[in-house]
């Protein structure tokens, strides 16, 4: 068997810099570790179906070489899959570009991870990933 390397995927929230992106434009949100305390607390309404929106069908710069699993659940329930996802998504604002990777969804609905009220606005008034809308959002940090 390879000798593989295991890597921790903590990024602190607003951070510029993730596993899959940085720079002055980037915010990272949601890139949790068990060695890293991080808010708790409920979101908005619709948020968390907005999210899985953006997690699930995602617009994807970067693929990631396979899944993460979730590092906070330390005894999965008998026969219960461990939480996992290899997506990354992006999530343009007005002024900055927020990336999340898909494990975010089991964070904020698993673990009651509240991600910070920025990064809840702009999920929320985001355009579908994908979307001429969307890509026009990304266009001036130069993804497109």
């Amino acid at each position: 068997m390879p000798n593989c390397e295991v890597v921790a995927m903590f990024f602190p929230d607003l951070g510029t810099t993730c596993q899959v992106d940085r720079g002055d434009h980037v915010r990272a949100v949601g890139w949790l570790h068990p060695d890293h305390s991080f808010p708790t607390g409920p979101v908005p309404p619709g948020f968390s179906a907005a999210l899985r929106a953006h997690a699930y069908d995602s617009w994807q710069p970067v693929l990631a070489m396979g899944p993460h699993f979730c590092e906070l659940c330390s005894h999965p329930a008998p026969g219960a899959d461990r939480a996992g996802g290899a997506r990354n998504f992006w999530i343009p604002s007005m002024s900055v570009v927020y990336v999340a990777p898909e494990l975010i969804v089991h964070y904020v609905e698993d673990h009651q991870y509240q991600p910070p009220e920025e990064f809840v606005a702009a999920v929320l008034a985001c355009p579908p990933q994908k979307s001429d809308a969307f890509l026009e959002m990304l266009r001036p940090f130069g993804y497109t």
